[in-house]
């Protein structure tokens, strides 16, 4: 029996007997329902496209792969039908060779220019259109890179040791490469008959073929994730408050998650606004409320 001169002497038992089957059970449902995960937090995890390594996650986010509220407006990206990511610029398509969490780059390369052979061979490339970076300031070029025009429709015959290959448009025209402060600019600018595209290559990246093709450095300026990621977050924005959020296992939090186990809370809130005390007597268990 319990003993009067505690504090159970005030609280009434139930009048039906719980068996070891029912408290066990009792307390699975109780701890199930206390360590749910918040959906955002596992619908941001980082994904990757199906053939590439390349982790992504916040401020980008896979379209049709992961939820808007996982990245941050304007760094949407795509899958080619490669299966690489593709960040759009200006309706460009832009390869992502490699993404550079902690200082905030990636670096990228132009989509038509992937057709550049390292050989003797050289593909043609599509027409394409001059690197534009959108007003909204979240991409800047980094530093070290170097501005280079392209000329296409240019004769074979001219300035050969700039022919990064050939045009789909006329096979048999050249396509240019010339770094912008090359005082050749102006002449080739009048011979060649087609398209003139301006774009950036990353200093000493070899040969011009070859730098067009490793591409360059872009930095990006968003909402610094690193305080949400220490504490176990998975970042996030909230476009109709358009704001931060830290996705956390128990809850969306403002900017980290808190301290403490996940759904801590939730079990204290539970059990100590209606606290259930067990006792054992004549082999079986009694609740008291």
């Amino acid at each position: 029996m319990i003993n009067q001169n505690t504090q159970f002497f005030i609280l009434k038992p139930l009048l039906f007997p719980i068996t070891n089957s029912y408290i066990i059970i009792f307390c699975l449902l109780a701890q199930i329902t206390s360590s749910q995960v918040d959906p955002k937090f596992v619908a941001c995890a980082p994904k990757t496209c199906p053939n590439n390594n390349q982790s992504i996650s916040f401020p980008f986010y896979i379209q049709g792969t992961q939820e808007p509220y996982c990245g941050s407006p304007g760094f949407e990206i795509s899958c080619s039908l490669d299966g690489f990511p593709i960040l759009n610029l200006s309706h460009t398509q832009y390869l992502i060779h490699q993404i550079y969490y902690q200082n905030q780059s990636l670096r990228l390369s132009n989509a038509a220019f992937s057709a550049l052979q390292s050989n003797t061979t050289r593909g043609c490339l599509v027409p394409t259109q001059n690197l534009t970076l959108p007003p909204t300031k979240a991409f800047g070029v980094a530093p070290n890179q170097t501005d280079m025009v392209l000329f296409y429709g240019c004769d074979a015959s001219t300035l050969h040791e700039h022919r990064v290959g050939c045009s789909v448009e006329n096979e048999t025209s050249s396509v240019l490469a010339l770094d912008k402060r090359d005082k050749n600019i102006s002449f080739m600018a009048k011979s060649c008959k087609g398209d003139v595209v301006n774009t950036v290559v990353e200093d000493g990246m070899g040969g011009v073929d070859e730098a067009l093709r490793k591409g360059f450095l872009l930095s990006w300026s968003a909402s610094n994730c690193s305080l949400c990621n220490s504490t176990g977050g998975r970042c996030g924005f909230d476009s109709d408050m358009y704001a931060f959020r830290c996705y956390c296992t128990d809850r969306v939090h403002s900017a980290k998650c808190g301290a403490g186990e996940p759904g801590q809370s939730l079990f204290c809130l539970t059990f100590c606004t209606f606290p259930i005390y067990f006792y054992r007597e004549n082999r079986k268990w009694i609740a008291f409320i």
